[in-house]
C-alpha cells in the first residue's frame, strides 16, 4: 500500500514522528486509551525500546503539571519571560484557534481570548516581541492546502487581539522558519499549497503593521521545516525536507536584514543532511542535532545521533560529540537554557516514541541524560520552553489524529564537568 508522509512542524520548536496516512486517507493507529477528554493514541513500536538506565546524579527531576487545554500537536508556544502561551495547533481533525497562559510558578492556566483571534490553524509561526505574541500563517488541512498568509497580535496583559496587515505579505504557507529580531518578524521557506516550497520570505514590523519582502538573490532552496535561530544579526537557515518530501536538505543560509542579503553557509564539516530536527542559539554558536536522513523512500526512517555547531564568526562546522548523546530521534522537544541544549522525547520509526532525554553542553562537547524517574510516556510534536529553572513541555502524540493534553515540567540539576 503506498503511503505518503505528513511532515511535522519543526518552528515552534516541537515536533515528532511522521504521521503515516494509506492512500485511502486513514491515518494508522493502534488503539487508544483515555486521558480527561483526549484519547491518547499507543504507539506499539515503542515496545521495542530498551528499558532506561538508573538515573545519575545530574539528572534533573520531572513534575506532572496541571491540564487546560484540549491535547493538540503542531500548536505554538512562546515564553514571555514570566509565563507561558500555547496556541492552535489542532487534533481529531480540528483546527483549533484557542489557547492559554500558564504560569510556572503558581501552576496555573487562564484562557486567550476569542474575541478576534485568528482561524483555526497549525504549522503557523508565533514569536514573542515582549509585549504581545504575532501568529502569522498555518493552515487548516491535513495536507498542504488551505493555507493562510494573515495573523494577528496578541496582548496577555489585556487578553486583546490586535490584527495585522496582509498588504504585501508572503504567500500563504505554512511549516516555515520564524524568528524575532527586536524590532521585526522574519519569516521564511515552509509548505504552500500543493506540496510547493518556496524559497521567498519577508518582514514585518509591528510597529509600522507593514511588510517588506525578502530579496530573492542568493536565497537558499525552499524547504519544510527549516531548522532557524536568530544570532543578533542574522536569520540562519539549515536543513529540512525537500519540496517531493523524498529527500532531506543538507544546505543553509544567512540572511542580515540590515543589508538584505543571503549568503550560503559552508558545505564542509557540515552535517548529513537532516529534516525533523531543531536548533538552538547559545550566543555565538548554532547548535543542530538529530533529526533524519532522507534519501528516496526508506522502508524504515532512523533517527539521527549526530549534530554540529555552527559559528558564523569563523563561518565554520564542529561536529557534536555522540558519546552520551541520546538515542538518535527526530521531532523532539528541545530547549536552551543559556548553558545546555536540553533535548527529551520524538523518535523514529525504528524504536517509536523516546522517554529518554539529554542535556548538551557546547562549552565541554558533553552530553549527560535526562532523569528516566517521573519521566512522561514518549511522544513527539510538543511544544518546550525554558522558564529559567527547567524546561515546561506541552502537548504532542504518539502518531494518528489524536493529542496529549499534558504539562510537564523538567528541572536540570547541576552543571556536568569534563574529566581532565
Amino acid at each position: 500500500m503506498k503511503t505518503r508522509i505528513i511532515t511535522a512542524v519543526l518552528l515552534f520548536g516541537s515536533v515528532s514522528l511522521p504521521i503515516v496516512r494509506s492512500a485511502r486517507g486513514e491515518d494508522r493507529q493502534s488503539g487508544a486509551l483515555n486521558s480527561g477528554s483526549e484519547r491518547i493514541v499507543n504507539q506499539p513500536l515503542s515496545a521495542g525500546i530498551p528499558q532506561a538506565a538508573p538515573d545519575g546524579p545530574l539528572a534533573g527531576s520531572w513534575e506532572k503539571r496541571r491540564s487546560f487545554l484540549r491535547g493538540r500537536i503542531f500548536h505554538s508556544a512562546v515564553w514571555t519571560y514570566a509565563e507561558m502561551i500555547v496556541w492552535g495547533g489542532g487534533s481529531e481533525h480540528q483546527f483549533y484557534n484557542d489557547g492559554g497562559i500558564y504560569d510556572p510558578i503558581k501552576d496555573a492556566w487562564r484562557p486567550v481570548s476569542l474575541t478576534n483571534a485568528p482561524s483555526g490553524r497549525w504549522g503557523h509561526a508565533a514569536v514573542w516581541t515582549g509585549r504581545e505574541m504575532i501568529v502569522w500563517g498555518g493552515r487548516s488541512s491535513f495536507a498542504p492546502g488551505e493555507n493562510k498568509n494573515d495573523g494577528a497580535l496578541y496582548d496577555p496583559t489585556t487578553d486583546a487581539w490586535r490584527p495585522m496587515s496582509r498588504e504585501g505579505a508572503p504567500a500563504p504557507r505554512s511549516q516555515m522558519a520564524a524568528v524575532w529580531t527586536g524590532e521585526e518578524l522574519l519569516v521564511w521557506g515552509g509548505w504552500a499549497d500543493g506540496g510547493a516550497c518556496p524559497s521567498s520570505g519577508g518582514s514585518y514590523n509591528p510597529r509600522t503593521d507593514a511588510w517588506t519582502a525578502f530579496p530573492s538573490e542568493n536565497a537558499p532552496e525552499g524547504r519544510i521545516e527549516p531548522a532557524c535561530v536568530w544570532t543578533g544579526r542574522e536569520l540562519i537557515v539549515w536543513g529540512g525536507l525537500l519540496e517531493g518530501e523524498r529527500r532531506s536538505c543538507g544546505t543553509g543560509g544567512r540572511y542580515d536584514p540590515e543589508n538584505r542579503t543571503w549568503r550560503p553557509l559552508p558545505m564542509g564539516g557540515a552535517p548529513v543532511s537532516s529534516r525533523g530536527l531543531q536548533a538552538v542559539w547559545t550566543g555565538s554558536e548554532m547548535i543542530v542535532w538529530g533529526g533524519a536522513h532522507l534519501e528516496g523512500e526508506p522502508a524504515v526512517i532512523v533517527g539521527l545521533k549526530t549534530g554540529a555547531r555552527f559559528n558564523p564568526n569563523t563561518d565554520s562546522w564542529q561536529p557534536t560529540s555522540v558519546t552520551g548523546a541520546p538515542e538518535g530521534r527526530m521531532y523532539y522537544g528541545a530547549a536552551w537554557t543559556g548553558t545546555e541544549m536540553v533535548v527529551w522525547s520524538g523518535g523514529d520509526q525504528a524504536k517509536g516514541n523516546f522517554s529518554t532525554g539529554g542535556r548538551y553542553n557546547p562549552a565541554i562537547d558533553l552530553w549527560i541524560a535526562t532523569a528516566n524517574t517521573g519521566a512522561p510516556p514518549g511522544r513527539g510534536i510538543l511544544t518546550a520552553v525554558w522558564t529559567g529553572e527547567g524546561v515546561v513541555f506541552f502537548g504532542g502524540s504518539t502518531g494518528g489524529t489524536a493529542a496529549f493534553n499534558e504539562t510537564f515540567f523538567y528541572r536540570p540539576t547541576g552543571q556536568p564537568t569534563r574529566d581532565p
